[in-house]
């Protein structure tokens, strides 16, 4: 009896579909691609050799065996900070000011809306040039460039733009992510974002003494797996620390802004940051106080743990309230071996071989003496534990000892001729106090 052909098809197996594709992987490699493709060009080393060869290229109309990759960038040259503005090279930047509206070319004008993103200055008139020319041919960019013009319309509009983007990065909790996902795959380039950066920093000023505003700022500098904003990390620290020049800040603010400011551009004093020189000195100085009385704590804290048949309650009582009294200008401490060890223990296992991220030295003489070393006022005090008496230096004397130095040794520093050496007998605090 044969069988209908609904009978058949009703009896074959359902067909195997397989395992579903990763899409959570593939999406991370399609977002891998897309922030290669977005990033900034490794530059030529002699970048003005290579503008006057292309230029060369332009006057004979030779193309011959030119890759995009040069062309680009060579317009990466043209429109930057260093060349935008000479007039010898004005013909090079009128050559691709007339290509983009007779290009077609979805990589050229992508690559040009790049250019424009990252050599962005409203006030500059390249910038107001490139934008003229890009908005005409904006329905010719790729997806990519699509979607960042749906999230912003006005971004050929220099005058509006960096306001606008400003406004969504108020809107988001992890800015960088938020903005990656508008279509913004590089969110710390130069040029655009620089200036949305300052923008955003000026909209929220009013609260920035918040803690929440505080540690978004601090993420944003520093997202998962990137390294630290270089360009606007200035602007950004004088953001977080010109609250507190006039009213007072918690400890545990404090302690916030001195940890995650130091694990992001290190000590002003210790292999000092370029950032560092751009801070305002009144600014520099209130960081430098707050990690003054940190490191006095974090002494007296260690000395504790590792000494604890000694007691040093005097000796932190008196450094810290004058410290509190805004004396001491400048610490920096020296443990002893043991000492060394402990403090190194609380640092994170990534950072303890990183000269930038550590805040103390090694006193590698005597074994039991560790030594905390003051500039207050112009001079430099040098206490020390146990039996070590306060030495007192002028600061511009050849024997004053030099803070922020790797390795002490109590000897050296004896064998030096202090002002006055005090040792810790009677009312020690009140001789020390008559000569700072």
């Amino acid at each position: 009896m044969s069988r209908t052909l609904s009978d058949q098809l009703a009896r074959l197996a359902p067909p195997d579909t397989g395992v579903p594709p990763n899409f959570t992987q593939l999406l991370r490699s399609c977002n891998r691609v897309l922030d290669d493709y977005g990033r900034t060009p490794r530059r030529a080393s002699d970048p003005w050799t290579q503008l006057q060869v292309f230029q060369g290229r332009i006057e004979r109309d030779d193309w011959v065996d030119v890759p995009l990759s040069l062309v680009m960038e060579a317009a990466e040259h043209a429109f930057s900070p260093e060349f935008r503005d000479r007039d010898d090279l004005a013909s090079v930047r009128r050559f691709f000011l007339k290509e983009i509206p007779a290009s077609d070319r979805p990589g050229f004008l992508g690559a040009m809306t790049r250019v424009y993103i990252e050599t962005f200055d409203a006030a500059a008139a390249h910038t107001r040039a490139l934008a003229q020319a890009l908005v005409d041919v904006a329905n010719r960019l790729g997806a990519q460039w699509r979607k960042l013009l749906e999230a912003f319309p006005d971004l050929f509009d220099p005058a509006r733009i960096v306001e606008r983007i400003a406004a969504r990065m108020t809107e988001f909790d992890d800015i960088w992510s938020g903005l990656k996902e508008l279509g913004l795959r590089q969110p710390h380039a130069p040029g655009l974002m620089a200036h949305a950066h300052v923008a955003f920093l000026e909209q929220i000023a009013p609260r920035l003494a918040e803690r929440k505003e505080i540690e978004r700022v601090l993420d944003w500098l520093s997202p998962p797996g990137q390294p630290a904003m270089a360009t606007g990390a200035a602007e950004a620290v004088i953001a977080l620390l010109r609250p507190w020049k006039k009213q007072g800040i918690s400890e545990e603010l404090k302690q916030l802004l001195i940890d995650r400011l130091l694990d992001l551009y290190g000590h002003p004093k210790v292999n000092r940051n370029s950032i560092w020189n751009q801070i305002p000195q009144k600014l520099e100085g209130l960081f430098l106080h707050w990690i003054a009385g940190a490191d006095i704590r974090m002494l007296f804290r260690v000395l504790t743990e590792v000494e604890r048949g000694h007691m040093w309650a005097d000796r932190e009582k008196f450094w810290w309230s004058l410290h509190k009294n805004n004396r001491i200008d400048e610490v920096w401490v020296a443990f002893n071996r043991e000492g060394y060890r402990a403090a190194m223990s609380r640092l994170p296992r990534d950072t303890r071989h990183d000269a930038g991220q550590i805040r103390f030295a090694l006193q590698e003489g005597e074994r039991d003496k560790s030594l905390l070393i003051m500039r207050i006022g112009r001079k430099i005090v040098v206490e020390g534990t146990y039996n070590f008496k306060v030495h007192v230096f002028d600061e511009t004397a050849r024997d004053a000892p030099k803070l922020y130095q790797r390795r002490y040794d109590v000897a050296d520093i004896r064998s030096r001729r202090p002002m006055h050496a005090i040792p810790h007998l009677g009312n020690w605090q009140y001789k020390v106090s008559g000569v700072l």
